[in-house]
């Protein structure tokens, strides 16, 4: 404060106090809209609940957008079974009765109904323990902005179907340095909120807008300057564990991943380390590699 001593106060006029006002009323119809369209996502979502009587195409109607939901009847009807079997044995809390997250773990296990009330137990038994149904409320990852300078990654946009596009830096990835201002369970437990999240408020944003059923997402890996120095034993950990999440708990959620910028030495020496953290569907159908 000695740089401001000797300073005369200029004369208070109340102008200070006006643009004050008129800024927390902006702010307050800011937040108003996104209330809005946040209400208006989760009614979108809440209308996909399965209505399984009827077959075929069908439109749900939420306040003024029809949105397009085409059901194969084949695949509603494995829906329809595994959904009563998961209620008669007390597997089906209501925050996961959907048929499109019926039909994802499903298509998982290749629609093998055993397997895929396996894999759903233990998909319940994770939520419980990682308490991801209050994630959203009751987690705090203050350091986000410090991690995303050494871990660039977050969601930008839509590609031409409407489905979220997600991207990461991996070649601009510093995990010593991530690590000093993070740990790897606080990362996990942001990684999961941004899945919730996704699911529960993206997906239906971006259905609303896109007039049909949005539950997937397209990501792009930029693996410019991607090197050995990125593939060190705290970056391993933290890849397998986001891996074994998105695979066991969040499954089949991606529909395509483009790999950008891989220079030529990329797939002979990277690319088959990388693939130790993927699931096998998405690098034989789901990759594509760009320049």
């Amino acid at each position: 404060m000695s740089g401001l001593e000797g300073l005369e106060p200029e004369p208070y006029d109340g102008t200070n106090e006006k643009i004050s006002d008129f800024e927390n009323l902006e702010d307050e119809r800011q937040r108003s809209k996104i209330e809005t369209l946040k209400k208006k996502a989760i009614n979108a979502s809440n209308r996909f609940t399965h209505s399984l009587k009827k077959r075929g195409k069908r439109n749900y109607r939420v306040p003024s957008v029809s949105i397009e939901d085409v059901h194969d009847a084949k695949e509603e009807s494995d829906v329809y079974g595994l959904r009563q079997k998961l209620l008669d044995r007390d597997f089906l809390p209501v925050r996961q009765d959907d048929y499109h997250t019926l039909l994802r773990f499903l298509k998982a296990r290749d629609f093998d109904i055993d397997k895929t009330i396996q894999m759903w137990e233990e998909m319940l038994n994770w939520r419980r323990e990682f308490g991801v149904d209050t994630t959203l409320e009751d987690f705090e990852f203050e350091e986000l902005e410090e991690v995303l300078q050494y871990y660039p990654q977050g969601y930008h946009g839509v590609d031409r179907e409407g489905r979220p596009v997600y991207i990461e830096r991996l070649g601009k990835a510093h995990p010593s340095k991530l690590m000093r201002i993070t740990t790897i369970d606080r990362y996990l437990k942001y990684h999961v909120q941004e899945f919730e999240r996704a699911l529960h408020e993206k997906f239906p944003a971006c259905s609303l807008a896109a007039k049909r059923r949005i539950s997937s997402t397209t990501t792009i890996l930029d693996v410019q300057d991607l090197g050995v120095k990125n593939f060190t034993k705290p970056a391993a950990s933290l890849l397998a564990a986001i891996a074994k999440i998105d695979k066991s708990y969040y499954p089949e959620t991606l529909h395509r991943m483009f790999i950008v910028n891989a220079g030529p030495g990329f797939k002979k020496v990277l690319w088959p380390a990388a693939q130790k953290f993927l699931d096998a569907k998405t690098t034989c159908k789901n990759t594509c590699f760009g320049p």
